[in-house]
């Protein structure tokens, strides 16, 4: 019982480390949950549009590289746009 414990203890510690390095890589430009889902909008029809969103939303596609939730979000808007004809990658 006391080995099964110990890799419990071991398994949130690595966990902690895992966490802490994902946040060590996160993008300096991320612009972060927020700010991206208020702009998500448009950035979708830049991209149905054929455009490349990033230009004018640089932090915005970084937050989208690194944030599942988000890139989803985005992907259900470009559906919803296109008629879930797109086949344009995102971010």
């Amino acid at each position: 019982m006391a080995d099964s414990a110990g890799n419990d203890t071991s398994d949130e510690h690595e966990d902690h480390w895992d966490r802490l390095e994902a946040f060590l890589q996160t993008d300096p430009q991320d612009a972060g949950c927020d700010a991206t889902m208020e702009v998500l909008d448009v950035y979708a029809e830049l991209v149905a549009a054929g455009s490349d969103p990033a230009d004018r939303f640089p932090g915005v596609k970084a937050h989208l590289l690194a944030c599942g939730p988000c890139a989803e979000d985005l992907e259900g808007l470009l559906a919803a746009i296109t008629g879930g004809s797109s086949t344009t990658d995102v971010p």
